[in-house]
């Protein structure tokens, strides 16, 4: 019996997951990996720092470095009080509603602080660094692969919603898909060695290529994404 591994609106055989993960792993300069990656790799820090904010330009987050990293950079003291919050522990497989929630707080920073080019995608990828088996990143493809692809969709999308309650609805699915296949997520992120990955960026490069593929080039500009 083929093997499937499900994530948001798709299910697919773990070889074709194999496939597209290890493509982008070994692709070297087609993809952000292992720029992104291994980005200050060598000098860690458990809260976020000025030279962290340029991280999300390495993983293709929009560019505008400039406007990016000031507007980084107003929000970085309330972006290390609440990456401070006790609850933000362990794995995200294993986290308690609680600490789900906490992220949904660390994410909305911007719902009490907008920044100009500034957006949710940007900030997680400042943040999935810092606890890269904690903190998911999120996307517009991995939105979609949620809130567009399926019958029915797992995360309804709603116009003007929250990055706060966005996160509320999407954390529950996210963490759903990776405890069904946590052997598979272990082995997908294992096949990156140096630099390493988690589930979590495994997971995310999965749902990012299955919405790549699934969407015609055609109209990948001009896509409806309201809702998201």
């Amino acid at each position: 019996m083929t093997q499937l591994i499900t994530v948001g609106g798709f299910s697919v055989p773990i070889e074709r997951a194999i496939r597209l993960v290890k493509e982008y792993l070994t692709e070297y300069g087609r993809w952000s990996y292992p720029a992104y990656d291994g980005y200050l790799r060598e000098a860690p820090t458990n809260d976020v720092r000025q030279q962290d904010l340029l991280a999300a330009a390495l993983l293709n987050a929009g560019q505008q470095p400039i406007p990016t990293y000031y507007g980084l950079l107003e929000i970085l003291p309330e972006i290390n009080r609440r990456l401070a919050d006790p609850r933000l522990t362990g794995t995200f497989q294993d986290a308690s509603h609680d600490t789900l929630e906490a992220i949904a707080e660390l994410y909305g920073i911007l719902d009490d602080q907008p920044q100009h080019q500034v957006q949710l995608v940007k900030l997680s990828k400042v943040l999935h660094r810092k606890r890269p088996e904690l903190l998911p990143l999120y996307d517009k493809n991995v939105w979609r692969c949620y809130s567009h692809f399926g019958d029915p969709v797992r995360v309804v999308p709603v116009n003007r919603r929250s990055d706060r309650k966005r996160m509320q609805a999407w954390l529950p699915q996210v963490q759903a898909d990776l405890r069904a296949a946590s052997k598979h997520w272990n082995e997908l992120a294992g096949m990156a060695s140096e630099p390493t990955i988690s589930p979590l960026r495994a997971l995310d490069i999965l749902a990012w290529r299955l919405v790549d593929e699934a969407t015609p080039r055609r109209n990948r500009t001009r896509r409806n994404l309201s809702g998201v």
